[in-house]
């Protein structure tokens, strides 16, 4: 592939590279990078200068920078200069670096020799985006990165606005700045590129800031596009213009921001002399032409579908429209159909800050020892991205799209089309379609252009790891489809018909670990391969349509004739048939699971499916929309989503499976590490973890015994980890070998002075994580002793069957050791605290009415995971259970605290993240779902009737229908938190009250991270065992549904024992549950709880072939 042409400009550790085409693509300094995204060759420029026109309410604006400003570009020494003409002046745009942490923009503008400047206001906008990261973590997840960076704006008389940044979490315990002001005066400030760009970037349209006059003065939000802009103060031309930006970084700045503000300002003068004397022109400079140099995916116009009409877009989606959202006018905007199909139209997606956007998983995988071949694709023309077989970090194939409002048009899969007959035929970019629809197997696109329609389809094989994309026309187009290869260095390239191959390159990690690793992509005859400026393409003429497949193996290769051979094969799939059989797939999972009758609750028949979906990815192909990065299992995460999945579908093997895979990876002295990798690249894993994560093992085994009464588990073998060698120990461990040393590594590891398992690293809460080094031994983290009391209880009680007395002794030794101080240690006037720090022998609440130190009074999961494990007392339980009503439940969901830890500029004093984030979003703003589910079980528990209605408060569905606060969100997919719509931290703490049912003035709540969670699988578990009371057993089904009178007659269809099964729910004033058949009532044994009586638990032998089973439960309304 061809080399790509990039310019620096440098001076000591500072770089600035600026690409080909006239953008600036990079800042550096040292290891650090400053800016945000890096965009290519073949993209336009994020970061910029502009030149605004002002004419009374009328904007005119031309960028100074990139191809898009029709300008020279020269480089020399430590200089980058642009030079131009338009609207009517001729300007030049200098980026000098001034010293190693110092550089500026310096802009004149004077009137053209033609004329034409007439009698108008200028002013200048400067925009750069920002990590302020390392190099390595800044490209991980840029919306992360973002969450983490705090920004101040002081105003100065003489200056205006001043903007500093700095990065909060990234580079800790070193706190790197951004400083950035106008020598000639700043009137207003942004700190978002969704401010900035706005939702119409995604259509192709200009920034949104350059037509708004003054930005309402300035606006601070803190959300997930990191970026510095000012906008100058307007002037008259005169005889001509000039602005000075200034650009300061710093790698560690301690100081409060405002005086980092105020160090900036003192200093501006002595800048200007010094930028004085290096604003010259180098003789040896190198210069360029734009836009020549320009690609044509990057200059492009985009071509966005029309908007359809009601009969149009409801017919695309070929079934019956389910559930449709509408908007003030009664417009459709977004629908279900037929196997949960999902049909958004060009108008939705255009109201979400989220890009719709799903992973397709090929092959119909369910087992994690298969490699899972997946793509990612987004409603603006984004057919494939993240193209991948096996681990998503290390195996990665085609780029990763990046930017949620569609900035980098080279990332993943494109096309661009020219329409025979058009005047200009111009090369135009599919971008934001018609209509948007999304399947469990597949992707499609609708442009409707005038009278003619363009339609693109992204289908994924549900038995191999193939899928295609496949374009038709009912007019002739020429079409060009361009794949971006996100490391081409690190692969092997071979092109032969129209088929094109990739290995990994030899000395890449790829070929070290997965050497027989290989993709192939091939074109159906009427396209031909082409390599153009660096990226794969395929070009058919004067065509109605065209095909790529793609195909993946870990068996030898894409050079091999069969993984071409897939490849070709693809093409001549029905793309229908497809679908159906990945519908199929997900129900055969959820054992065809149906719920009818029922006008509420038959809303799961919509979102189960795409919550099972979510699942496998979270399971199988570790990343989501926005955490891209994953590949990993987190040891917790593992234990709870898949595994608990896996559980109540009865896919025993799988839940089998993940125990010896996770214990493979326990470290010789009992701990385990956060993460690992669970595929060829083991030896990459977090050594440390937080204090909860030895629990989560135990707590899996118990549940397995309990669900299948296989003691046969005990003896399986899972070798210990060598983490000094990294690699697994010699020997045969068993899993019994594996409870043991768990159990000492947990009591060697005590609070001091006590039998309490220390705090550690953390908890569940990875906001919480201690700042203090002493913290981790001296505290002790409610939530965690109760999960570790429910998880040594339950083995206590199950290994005596499996033959393991004497380790059944021992954790029942632990359990009665924290039922004996539970009360006397956690519990302080009456309620549960949230951690317990030891000072002088004794206890001390943290999060608790008495907490002075961090002004939080309760905190959520300590109380849901105390109930869950039966520790409080029926008094008790009643208690805390009014104290989440009174305070952690809100219209959104509960919240994991009543209040946010404090915040002040991202400094620490008790908790790390909590204190660090400047975004209030994901568990600094608390609503994380996974909480939410975990509050239902505990209601379910309780018996009460509300569980329904919590679990569908936060089902995506109907959301809109529910909660008047929702802000426009994508229906089909998991959301990981609900954030609340406050600009800045500083903002939600003054008000967080708005947020409660009772506000006058409630703030909206938006959809946090999405698809990338151990939550859908939990999730699954509530509705089918808790709410619907199905659990099921390797030899019985037990039968405990959580209902009231509004859901009597439902009816659930189930497969049971390989029987499809109706249960038939009969909500009626009686005190337990019974079960009958077609032949009379069916015995079985009564389950015990500890605060409600439990329900029936039937043998299979009992349930024998009754296809019909009435089931009669309480009332618990």
């Amino acid at each position: 592939m061809t080399e790509i042409t990039r310019h620096h400009i440098t001076s000591g550790d500072l770089d600035i590279t600026i690409n080909a085409n006239g953008s600036v693509a990079r800042i550096k300094s040292g290891d650090m990078q400053v800016s945000q995204y890096v965009p290519g060759i073949h993209d336009a420029g994020i970061a910029g200068v502009w030149l605004r026109r002002r004419d009374g309410e009328n904007i005119e604006s031309i960028p100074l920078t990139g191809f898009e400003s029709a300008s020279r570009c020269s480089f020399g020494g430590g200089t980058a200069t642009w030079s131009g003409n338009g609207l009517g002046v001729d300007w030049t745009a200098k980026l000098v670096i001034i010293d190693s942490n110092e550089w500026a923009w310096n802009v004149t503008a004077n009137p053209s020799a033609n004329g034409g400047a007439g009698d108008y206001e200028w002013d200048l906008v400067v925009a750069q985006d920002l990590a302020l990261a390392p190099v390595e973590q800044a490209l991980t997840s840029e919306p992360y990165i973002s969450q983490y960076i705090a920004y101040h704006v002081e105003n100065d008389d003489k200056y205006g606005k001043v903007l500093v940044a700095r990065q909060t979490m990234s580079a800790a315990p070193k706190l790197p700045s951004f400083t950035m002001m106008i020598a000639e005066g700043a009137s207003a400030w942004l700190t978002d590129g969704f401010d900035f760009y706005g939702r119409t970037a995604r259509a192709g349209e200009q920034p949104v800031a350059l037509t708004d006059p003054d930005w309402g003065g300035g606006r601070t939000n803190q959300f997930e596009f990191g970026m510095a802009c000012l906008l100058s103060k307007p002037r008259s031309l005169g005889e001509g213009l000039q602005w000075t930006i200034l650009n300061h970084f710093d790698a560690d700045d301690r100081n409060e921001m405002s005086d980092i503000c105020t160090a900036t300002v003192e200093k501006v003068e002595n800048i200007l002399d010094r930028l004085d004397l290096d604003l010259v022109d180098f003789a040896d400079s190198t210069e360029i032409k734009l836009p020549d140099d320009a690609s044509i995916l990057a200059k492009a116009p985009a071509l966005n579908g029309d908007e359809l009409d009601e009969q149009a877009l409801l017919a695309i989606g070929g079934g019956k429209a389910t559930s449709p959202e509408r908007n003030g006018e009664g417009k459709t905007l977004s629908y279900f159909s037929d196997h949960a199909r999902h049909v958004v139209s060009g108008e939705k997606e255009m109201n979400v800050d989220r890009s719709h956007g799903q992973i397709l998983l090929a092959g119909g995988v369910t087992d994690p020892s298969v490699p899972a071949f997946a793509a990612t694709t987004y409603a603006p023309g984004v057919f494939a991205s993240h193209i991948v077989l096996g681990n998503t970090n290390m195996n990665r194939l085609v780029s990763v799209h990046r930017t949620s409002l569609n900035l980098l048009r080279s990332q993943g899969v494109r096309i661009l089309v020219r329409l025979s007959g058009r005047d200009d035929e111009t090369w135009r970019m599919l971008s934001v379609p018609s209509a948007y629809v999304m399947d469990l197997g597949g992707s499609r696109w609708v442009y409707q252009i005038g009278d003619e329609r363009i339609v693109v389809e992204t289908v994924a094989s549900s038995v191999e790891s193939a899928m295609d994309i496949a374009l038709t026309s009912t007019c002739e187009i020429d079409a060009l489809m361009t794949i971006d290869i996100e490391n081409p260095e690190q692969w092997a390239l071979e092109s032969s018909d129209n088929c094109v191959t990739m290995i990994p390159a030899q000395g890449t990690l790829a070929a070290e670990c997965c050497a027989q690793l290989g993709y192939a992509f091939t074109s159906d005859g009427d396209s031909n391969y082409v390599e153009t400026e660096t990226m794969p393409s395929f070009v058919a003429t004067r065509t109605h349509g065209m095909h790529v497949a793609f195909a993946a193996s870990e068996e030898g290769g894409a050079s091999t004739a069969s993984t071409r051979a897939a490849a070709h094969a693809f093409h001549a799939v029905d793309a229908d048939a497809e679908l159906e059989r990945h519908a199929r797939i997900i129900s055969e999972y959820v054992a065809d699971l149906d719920i009818a009758n029922d006008d509420k609750l038959e809303e799961f028949n919509l979102s189960l499916p795409w919550f099972v979906q979510n699942a496998l990815v979270h399971f199988l192909s570790p990343h989501g929309l926005e955490q891209y990065s994953g590949a990993a299992w987190g040891t917790r995460d593992v234990c709870q989503g898949p595994f608990e999945m896996a559980l109540a579908f009865g896919h025993f093997d799988a839940a089998r499976t993940i125990i010896r895979k996770v214990f493979s990876h326990q470290n010789e002295d009992g701990s385990l590490p956060q993460w690992f990798m669970f595929d060829q690249y083991a030896s990459i894993y977090q050594h440390d973890s937080h204090g909860d994560i030895p629990v989560w093992p135990l707590m899996v085994v118990g549940e397995y015994l309990d669900a299948t009464g296989d003691a046969t588990l005990l003896d399986d073998i899972a070798p210990f980890w060598d983490n000094v060698n990294d690699k697994p120990c010699d020997g045969e461990s068993t899993v019994a070998d594996h409870l043991r040393r768990t159990l000492n590594y947990i009591r060697s590891h005590r609070v001091p002075g006590t039998e309490l398992f220390s705090y550690g690293e953390g908890d569940w809460d990875d906001t919480l994580q201690p700042a203090q080094a002493e913290m981790k031994k001296s505290m002790a983290s409610t939530w965690t002793i109760a999960l570790l009391y429910q998880a040594t209880s339950a083995l206590a009680r199950l290994l005596p069957p499996a033959g393991a007395d004497e380790l059944a002794k021992d954790f029942k030794a632990e359990s009665e050791s924290i039922r004996s101080v539970y009360d006397r240690v956690f519990v302080f006037d009456n309620v549960l605290a949230g951690y317990v720090h030891y000072e002088n022998g004794e206890p001390e609440p943290i999060i608790h009415p008495r907490d002075t130190r961090t002004g939080i009074k309760y905190r959520l999961i300590p109380m849901t995971r105390s109930i869950i494990a039966g520790l409080f007392s029926p008094q008790e339980e009643r208690l805390h259970e009014g104290l989440i009503e009174d305070n952690l439940h809100y219209p959104d969901g509960v919240r994991l605290m009543n209040r946010p830890a404090a915040f002040h500029d991202g400094e620490t004093t008790v908790f790390k993240r909590g204190e660090q984030a400047a975004n209030v979003g994901r568990e600094i703003g608390l609503m994380y779902t996974h909480a939410h589910i975990r509050y239902t079980e505990a209601l379910s528990l309780l018996g009460r009737g509300r569980i329904g209605d919590e679990l569908l408060r936060i089902s995506p569905v109907n959301q809109f229908k529910r909660l008047p606060t929702s802000e426009p969100r994508q229906r089909n997919c998991y959301f990981a938190s609900s954030d609340a719509d406050f600009p800045d931290r500083y903002t939600a703490s003054a008000q967080w009250d708005r947020l409660k049912d009772d506000a006058a003035n409630p703030v909206g709540v938006r959809g946090g991270w999405r698809v990338y969670s151990s939550g859908p699988g939990i999730y699954l578990r509530q509705v089918v065992q808790h709410l619907l009371g199905i659990q099921i057993h390797a030899d019985r089904v037990t039968f405990d549904p959580v209902l009231t009178t509004d859901d009597d007659g439902l009816e659930v269809t189930i497969s049971l024992f390989g029987t499809k099964r109706t249960i038939r729910y009969h909500v009626a004033d009686v005190a337990e549950v019974t079960v009958s058949g077609e032949h009379g009532s069916v015995d079985g044994q009564r389950i015990e709880l500890p605060y409600r009586a439990g329900g029936l638990s039937i043998s299979r032998e009992a349930l024998g072939g009754a296809h019909v089973l009435d089931v009669t439960v309480p009332n618990r309304g």
